[in-house]
C-alpha cells in the first residue's frame, strides 16, 4: 500500500510521520470502525422492530448520520487512492507527454473541485448549528461536518496527487490486476 499518495519513499522526519498517520491511517480505520457502528445500529433496529416489536428511533437517526459520514470519508479515501470511475482507455491511448497534460488538468479540476467542496462545506455547518436532529437531540452540524472534514481530506490529498503527478510519480490502478498499483513511467 502506497505510504502516501503515490509515495514510496518514507517520510524524513518524526513530523511528518505524524503528519501521514494522521491524514491516512486515521480515515481509513475510521471508515471501518464507522461502517462496524452503522452494523451493529441497523442490526439493533432491525432485532428491534421485528423481534421485540420495538422501534428504536435514536437508531435509525444515528444510522443515517453514520452512513452520511462513511460515505463522504469513503469519497475522500477514494480520492486518494485515486479510486473513482474513469476512461482510462482513452488517456492510455495518448503520447507520453499528451497523457501527462490531461493528468494535470484531471488533478487540478479535482483540487479545484475539493476546494470549492471544502469552502461550500464550511458555509453550511456554520449555519447549521441552530437545527437539532429530534432522535438524538444533537446539533444537525454532526451532520454537515462530516461534508467539511471530506473537504479538507480531498483537498490534501488533491494537493499531494497534483504534486506526484507533475513530478511524473502518478500512481496508476493497475486495470489487469497483476499489481495493486504501479507508479506510472
Amino acid at each position: 500500500m502506497l505510504q502516501g499518495p503515490a509515495q514510496a519513499d518514507e517520510p524524513k522526519s518524526f513530523g511528518e510521520r505524524i503528519f501521514w498517520i494522521f491524514v491516512l491511517k486515521i480515515p481509513e480505520v475510521l471508515l471501518a470502525v464507522l461502517i462496524a457502528v452503522l452494523v451493529i445500529f441497523l442490526t439493533a433496529s432491525v432485532i428491534g422492530r421485528y423481534v421485540f416489536d420495538i422501534g428504536l428511533s435514536w437508531s435509525d437517526e444515528a444510522s443515517r448520520l453514520l452512513f452520511i459520514w462513511v460515505v463522504f470519508l469513503g469519497f475522500a479515501v477514494g480520492v486518494r487512492h485515486r479510486a473513482h470511475i474513469g476512461v482510462d482507455w482513452a488517456v492510455d491511448q495518448l503520447p507520453k507527454t499528451q497523457r501527462w497534460v490531461v493528468e494535470v488538468i484531471q488533478d487540478a479540476a479535482i483540487l479545484f473541485f475539493s476546494v470549492l467542496f471544502t469552502w461550500q462545506g464550511w458555509i453550511t455547518v456554520r449555519y447549521s448549528f441552530l437545527q437539532r436532529l429530534p432522535g438524538l437531540d444533537i446539533s444537525i452540524a454532526w451532520l454537515y461536518f462530516a461534508v467539511l472534514v471530506a473537504g479538507v481530506l480531498m483537498t490534501i490529498y488533491a494537493i499531494f496527487n497534483l504534486w506526484d503527478t507533475l513530478r511524473g510519480k502518478r500512481a496508476r490502478i493497475d486495470a489487469i490486476g497483476t499489481d495493486a498499483v504501479r507508479l506510472s513511467e
